[in-house]
């Protein structure tokens, strides 16, 4: 399929505008691919591969994907990236474009409920681990924070994920 460029710029910028700024920094060296768990674990369009096709302005091509929502936000990522593009960042500028677009797939619903109800997209109740080494059982996130979590649910309430009714 032949890419205009108009295309290829539309795409770029709307990632940049949702928050993946140093997008058009990525050489392709493939650093971040290579310590993703989620690339390991098979994603087809984590890193590299979602960034290659955002520039070459894909977004159709890729919009139903479930891939994004299979980062964790570990940011080995980031911190391994030579050129500062910050991948987690793309990853999760094309997820607000997924969710602008209400193009999210059914597999993340389970996680959208979660961020919903307790600000985190993968929760396990933290307690008795923490305790177990001495640390206090509640961390100090949204999940113990019932300011933070309203703050989610309004976030979440007033932007498109909030016209699906799932909350």
């Amino acid at each position: 399929m032949l890419i205009t460029q108009e295309k290829i710029n539309e795409a770029v910028s709307t990632i940049i505008e949702y928050g993946g700024r140093g997008i058009l920094n990525c050489v392709q060296c493939g650093a971040c691919s290579a310590i993703c768990p989620g690339v390991r674990a098979g994603f087809p369009l984590l890193c590299r591969s979602l960034i290659r096709h955002l520039l070459n302005g894909e977004l159709e091509e890729i919009i139903e994907d479930s891939s994004s929502w299979a980062c964790q936000a570990c940011c080995r990522c980031t911190e391994v990236c030579p050129r500062g593009v910050r991948p987690q960042e793309v990853v999760f500028a094309f997820r607000r474009y997924q969710g602008n677009q209400l193009a999210f797939s059914t597999s993340s619903v389970t996680s959208q409920m979660n961020l919903f109800e307790t600000g985190h997209a993968v929760y396990v109740d933290p307690k008795e681990a923490r305790s177990k080494v001495g640390l206090p059982e509640k961390t100090p996130t949204s999940a113990f924070d019932e300011q933070a979590k309203q703050e989610i649910q309004t976030l979440i309430n007033n932007s498109p994920m909030g016209q699906l009714g799932l909350f």
